[in-house]
Formats: C-alpha cells, structure tokens, sequence
C-alpha cells in the first residue's frame, strides 16, 4: 500500500515574484537585451487574426524590406528552430541543378545534404568521422 504523502509535502510553495539581479553580461551568451526590447515583450499577447497582429506584421514586413534591401512584398518573419531557417535558407537559394557543398560531419550535415537534395540541387559531402573537424583540403 502507497504512503500517503504529508501535509508539508502537498502544500504550494510559497514563491516572491521573479526578480533576478541587474547584470551586464560579458560571455557569448546570453546577451544583454536592450530595455525597449524587454519592455516590448512584456506587453499583452494578441491573436494571430487580431486586426493589431496584421498591423504589426505589416511593420516587421516594413522593417525587413528596409533591413535587406527588397522590395519583395512576401518578406516576412518565420518562427521556428534553426532547422527551418536551414531549410527556408537553402530553399530560397538553391535551384535545380546548383551544386552545393555540404560538410557532413554530424547529424546537422546530413539534414543540410537533404534539404538540398529536395531543392534540386546536385549535393557534393565532404564526409568526415561524426563529431570530427573537416580538413580544409
């Protein structure tokens, strides 16, 4: 038979508020966020069909045409994990028939092989052991 837990052990935790110090962080990560940027990410979250969430997509559009020199009107922002920023960059750069090198050394080498590949693109590995440096030769 099961021991039923103590009182002390199903009572909430008593918690303050989140507070973390001040810092200047000096390493390679994280960074420093800028307070504008902080302050923006605290505001209220809207839908996606939110008339406001149009809007600011239509700002974000506006800064990343000024930001890349376009004037593509399909510029937008794509949420995801860097696979997908390796995918939406190889799919927007690769054509039928380029050739692309592609060092496949580990598992992130072998995903980049096959986006290629599915864009078209004759893929040419430089293998080397899973987790070992390419030589530069």
């Amino acid at each position: 038979m099961a021991q039923k837990p103590s009182t002390e052990a199903t009572r909430a935790p008593s918690v303050g508020e989140l507070t973390p110090p001040d810092r200047t962080l000096m390493g390679p990560g994280p960074s420093d966020v800028n307070p504008r940027v902080l302050r923006a990410m605290s505001t209220p979250l809207v839908g996606h069909l939110d008339p406001t969430f149009i809007e600011i997509m239509d700002e974000v559009q506006e800064l990343l045409r000024y930001t890349f020199r376009t004037d593509n009107q399909w510029t937008i922002p794509v949420s995801g994990t860097g696979s997908a920023a390796m995918e939406a960059a190889i799919s927007n750069v690769v054509e039928p028939g380029d050739t692309m090198l592609v060092p496949t050394n580990g598992y992130f080498g072998g995903r980049m092989a096959s986006m290629a590949q599915r864009a078209g693109g004759d893929v040419v590995e430089v293998n080397a052991p899973w987790g070992e440096p390419l030589e530069p030769d």
